[in-house]
């Protein structure tokens, strides 16, 4: 699946989990941290969308808050609800969330949290982690909100003139950086159900990237 991709094997990372087998059908340094760009924003929504009656965001539109951030990728936002998090609980938002995915069962070895819109290059992830907390969320009482904040293929958000090929079918953040690109989310595909995180920290052409997310895809 990645041996024909212009880029060396060990900068990237890849994580396809199918719901209806209930396992991992894919992976490839899955425990490797990476520099996650803008899928940091996925912890800060899961954190959030659990919490958010009892944090200092009640009362606000939980909806509009979350598409604000994840489906558009607002940056000022995301590090906004990241310095809150961290002030409401008196600790530090890192120690938070790094508490919030250990409680939920998500592997923490390797992750560096050091703000919310997942511009420091010092933050890092790992494909399983973000693809643990995709299944969590799809299985929680939250599923149905947390979709609805995701950029759409073809549709809206960041990814609404990409994959149109897959119109209505992938629900993902994506997120970029100089030589990073993270792409996680959900394919619907017919009956069938899929969660998939990929991060890459390499430099690599944007029409590479696309024909590359389009191929992986199309294989499954």
């Amino acid at each position: 699946m990645v041996k024909n991709f212009p880029i060396p094997l060990n900068k990237i990372s890849i994580v396809i989990y199918s719901f209806d087998e209930g396992k991992t059908i894919f992976a490839h340094n899955e425990n490797k941290p990476l520099i996650p760009a803008s899928n940091m924003k996925l912890i800060i929504s899961a954190y959030l969308i659990e919490n958010w009656s009892k944090s200092f965001l009640k009362g606000y539109p939980k909806n509009k808050v979350l598409t604000e951030m994840n489906s558009k990728s607002n940056n000022k936002l995301a590090n906004n609800l990241f310095c809150f998090i961290g002030q409401s609980q008196k600790k530090s938002s890192s120690e938070v969330l790094l508490a919030f995915l250990k409680d939920k069962g998500i592997p923490t070895k390797g992750i560096r949290i050091f703000d919310g819109a997942g511009l420091s290059k010092k933050n890092k992830l790992t494909t399983l982690a973000i693809t643990k907390l995709l299944i969590y969320l799809y299985n929680s009482p939250y599923q149905k909100e947390f979709l609805r904040s995701l950029a759409v293929a073809g549709k809206r958000g960041t990814l609404k003139k990409r994959l149109i090929n897959y119109k209505k079918k992938i629900y993902a953040k994506t997120g970029y950086l100089k030589n990073v690109r993270a792409f996680s989310g959900y394919y619907f595909k017919n009956d069938k159900k899929y969660c998939f995180s990929i991060i890459i920290n390499y430099p690599v052409r944007k029409e590479h990237y696309w024909r590359f997310l389009n191929q992986l895809f199309s294989y499954l």
